[in-house]
């Protein structure tokens, strides 16, 4: 990793982390869901 990154390299890390954080909840919700609503 590169220690001084850019604030433009630093914004497009951070949409990435949310991006992919949202997709792994998105997944564990549906997850959770289904457990739930089918009676794991």
């Amino acid at each position: 990793m590169a220690r001084n990154m850019t604030p433009e390299q630093k914004k497009h890390n951070q949409r990435l982390g949310l991006i992919l954080g949202s997709i792994a909840l998105v997944f564990f919700m549906g997850f959770v869901g289904k457990m739930v609503f089918l009676g794991g």
